[in-house]
């Protein structure tokens, strides 16, 4: 439990790094929005301020905001596996997914690992 805790928390603040100011303003608008103005009240838009924040109070996020950004960390991830294996695939219905899971063997080792990551917080 204390191992899953630790990488949990790894990713998430893998993912408060990596994610562009682009990716971080849009998802403030969705499942980071009430922890942005919880955790971050009187911190502003603009320059990252408020991804700067929510990464001092990666523990104290909603689960909502973690699948959010775990979910970022694996597009990340995985989208040069998803381009060279799934590039005439479209998205929709589960066949991207399918594709991936078709392709497992040829897939990246950081892709790998942000899909076992993605499995274990599953469970």
């Amino acid at each position: 439990m204390t191992t899953r805790i630790a990488i949990t928390s790894t990713i998430f603040l893998t993912a408060m790094l990596l994610l562009p100011c682009s990716m971080a303003s849009a998802e403030l608008t969705g499942a980071c929005l009430k922890d942005a103005k919880a955790q971050c009240p009187g911190v502003g838009p603009g320059g990252g301020k408020i991804r700067d924040c929510l990464k001092t109070h990666i523990k104290d996020l909603s689960d909502d905001c973690k699948e959010v950004l775990v979910k970022a960390v694996n597009v990340k991830a995985c989208a040069d596996d998803v381009k060279q294996n799934c590039a005439g695939i479209e998205a929709g219905g589960g066949k991207i997914e399918a594709c991936m899971k078709a392709h497992l063997a040829d897939l990246s080792d950081a892709c790998k690992v942000a899909i076992a990551n993605a499995a274990a917080g599953d469970d």
